[in-house]
């Protein structure tokens, strides 16, 4: 009985994990992501811009 409500919740968190956000016509999703140095050789971040060569 556990374990069936432990799949149960798994499958319903990765259900509205897989949903996507209401970010409405105001924030749209950008159609590509490139990684960016974020101020340190290992660090990088997402930014929806093609960075200069590195």
């Amino acid at each position: 009985m556990i374990a069936r409500r432990a799949v149960l919740a798994a499958a319903a968190v990765t259900l509205l994990a897989a949903c996507p956000g209401d970010d409405g016509p105001d924030h749209p999703n950008p159609p590509r992501l490139w990684l960016a140095l974020d101020g340190s050789e290992v660090e990088v971040r997402l930014v929806p811009v093609e960075p200069p060569p590195f």
